[in-house]
């Protein structure tokens, strides 16, 4: 019982900072980046303190959202689709962070690879948040358009993380979310298209 208890209070603390820290990033993300820019993170850490607890989040409600959804309450069909989510998630960082060091560099700049896991992390928290609603809602599913807010949370982020001139910045910062939209877009689309017909 009381492992229980300390597991729950665990639980507990590091949704409540994931609550404050996304409150923050969505009204305020110049304070947040700010903030943030100087305190140091390993990919492990985000993980672990941030993605993996929004994705279990995200995979619950996608989960229950297709369960109930179905005619015949079909198991097998809602975790393919929490497969789904997991395969976007973990596309949408691995190509953010390892897809737009490739595009710096091939515009003749360096980056290092640890400001940009940060920079992609924290830019998912509402494109993730967005996804825990139409997860648990499908009919909600146009509300994904919030989710474009990511964008705007990278770009403030790029400005104080990444060391591309300030008047190049701007251009190349707009062609790299172009880039990982369409690629995410394509992927998504892919997906749904394979997982469609056994939703019928």
């Amino acid at each position: 019982m009381e492992k229980l208890k300390e597991l729950y209070s665990k639980i507990y603390i590091l949704f409540h900072e994931i609550y404050v820290l996304a409150q923050e990033m969505i009204f305020n993300p110049r304070a947040f980046w700010k903030s943030r820019n100087e305190i140091r993170e390993t990919q492990d850490e985000l993980f672990k303190n941030l993605l993996f607890p929004l994705l279990a989040v995200v995979c619950t409600a996608v989960f229950f959202g297709e369960f109930f959804r179905s005619d015949y309450f079909r198991i097998w069909v809602a975790l393919l689709w929490v497969i789904r989510e997991i395969l976007l998630f973990a596309a949408l960082y691995f190509v953010g962070v390892y897809g737009t060091n490739e595009m710096i560099k091939y515009f003749g700049y360096e980056e290092k690879i640890e400001p940009l896991q940060k920079l992609v992390a924290y830019s998912m928290v509402p494109f993730m948040l967005v996804s825990v609603v139409t997860g648990f809602f499908p009919f909600f599913y146009f509300l994904d358009i919030f989710g474009i807010y990511s964008f705007y949370v990278f770009t403030v982020g790029s400005n104080r993380l990444l060391s591309i001139p300030k008047e190049k910045r701007g251009n190349i910062i707009l062609k790299i979310i172009a880039a990982n939209w369409i690629v995410f877009g394509l992927l998504s689309f892919a997906l749904a298209r394979l997982l469609m017909p056994l939703d019928q």
